[in-house]
């Protein structure tokens, strides 16, 4: 993975800051005489290396805490604020393990609070430092990510002269989309159609794309932004103000400007983390303790029809990648030999009689914990479709390619919320599921589905 520079220079001036408070708060605690003797202090050449390791586990907090994100558009309060909140549960941790409940509010505690007031501060100086250097640099045009504004109206010219007045926005405007091939504006021209935008995000390296619809041009925005979902640029929408005023939007402001994050990071790095940590004990506890069961299931497919215990089948993933899904047979071998792919009927004469019970009871999925294990799937997640739907779905759904954005899942909200799909209009009405699922992604939120996804198994309600 590539780090980019700006994401080492913050490493360096976090460690080098942490090491710093770690001294701050040595010689408070040992050189001012408040709390001890100066004559019993240790030799700070003795805590070097508590000071290398502290600090290590902090840089590692940091990065759980998502603190490595670009510093675009972030004001000293933002920093400040920032520091403060990551820092606020390690620090709580050490005053609870370390916490003498006979001196609640001995000496030390004083010296853990200056610590983390250590902390705060050389942090905080650190981070702003480097963002007022970042400024600079910005207002020299080095370091701009380019950017396109679709649509032509007011809204959007008044959203370049804020970005041309702020440059340290960081966006370098390179043109408009969705108007007239004459229209200009401040020396930005329009350079391209809808027709061809995927072409001129590639061309142009195109890193952010700001959505300025007019009233009128608003019910384009679900076909761009699905058109959008996968090429790995931020894509920002900027609100209607009526819907600002009255709280309809959440919006985040970059520089006073009110802006909407279409595909926004929901979890942070450490839950994302925690997320995969759980996918992969879960997989390897039911491998395990199943495994005996497993083999019951197989021998039960055997005697019942002839073919192979497992079935594959290709599925699209994370980012359109396409994998194999592994699956108990639970259809007659080369059930769709004549017919192509379809879905499977309530009543489907390919469903074999061991099938029927193991798909009313979801265990012709569990060889998907495989698939969980090699990371193209998680616990929780969207439904892993077939590449041949997934064409037909793109073309036909507005905001489907959102769905690929993430692992698809063993179960997830759609899934224990709706039926099977046995047709377009069921996959339309799964898809809403999907989108709040990816809207409010929480680990909480995982936790409810795995536990609605027992009582559905208990209840029988697979097909």
């Amino acid at each position: 993975m590539k780090i980019s520079r700006e994401k080492l220079v913050l490493l360096f001036t976090d460690f080098v800051a942490l090491n710093l408070a770690y001294i701050g708060s040595y010689l408070l605690r040992y050189k001012t005489g408040w709390f001890f003797e100066p004559q019993v202090a240790p030799e700070f050449r003795h805590l070097w290396v508590p000071s290398l390791v502290v600090s290590t586990g902090w840089v590692v907090i940091f990065a759980l805490r998502g603190m490595y994100r670009s510093m675009y558009g972030l004001s000293t309060v933002d920093i400040a604020f920032n520091v403060t909140r990551a820092t606020l549960v390690g620090v709580f941790i050490i005053f609870l393990v370390t916490i003498d409940l006979r001196k609640p509010l001995s000496p030390s505690r004083v010296v853990l609070m200056s610590y983390w007031g250590f902390i705060i501060f050389f942090g905080s100086l650190g981070r702003i430092l480097i963002r007022r250097a970042q400024q600079r640099l910005l207002r020299q045009g080095i370091g701009l990510r380019n950017a396109l504004i679709i649509g032509f109206n007011e809204r959007a010219r008044t959203f370049l002269q804020q970005a041309q007045r702020a440059p340290d926005m960081g966006l370098r405007i390179l043109g408009f989309v969705n108007g007239s091939a004459a229209d200009e504006y401040l020396g930005v021209k329009v350079i391209s159609d809808l027709n061809r935008l995927e072409e001129t995000i590639t061309t142009r390296e195109i890193k952010q794309v700001i959505l300025a619809p007019s009233p009128q041009e608003r019910d384009t925005i679900p076909g761009i932004i699905s058109r959008l979902a996968n090429m790995r640029i931020s894509v920002k929408v900027l609100p209607d103000m009526t819907e600002t005023l009255y709280g309809h939007l959440r919006t985040a402001q970059v520089r006073g400007v009110p802006l909407i994050d279409v595909f926004p990071d929901i979890l942070s790095p450490w839950e994302r983390t925690f997320k995969r940590f759980i996918d992969i004990m879960f997989a390897l506890v039911v491998l395990i303790i199943g495994f005996p069961f497993f083999v019951f299931i197989g021998i039960c497919i055997k005697l019942d029809s002839p073919g192979p215990v497992l079935y594959s089948q290709q599925r699209v993933g994370r980012g359109g990648k396409v994998f194999t899904l592994f699956k108990f047979r639970s259809m007659m071998q080369n059930a769709e030999a004549k017919t192509g792919p379809v879905w499977a009927g309530k009543e489907d004469p390919r469903i074999t009689r061991v099938g029927k019970i193991i798909r009313r009871l979801r265990i012709d999925e569990f060889p998907q914990f495989f698939n969980v294990l090699k990371g193209d799937m998680a616990l929780v997640g969207p439904r892993p479709e077939r590449a041949a739907f997934v064409d037909e779905f793109r073309s036909s759904i507005p905001l489907y390619e959102r769905r690929l954005n993430v692992k698809p899942g063993i179960t997830g909200w759609a899934q224990v919320k709706h039926k099977y799909d046995e047709s377009l209009t069921d996959v339309k009405e799964k898809l809403r599921y999907d989108l709040f699922y990816l809207e409010n992604m929480s680990l909480a939120l995982d936790i409810k589905i795995i536990l609605s996804t027992f009582g559905v198994v208990l209840r029988g309600k697979g097909q």
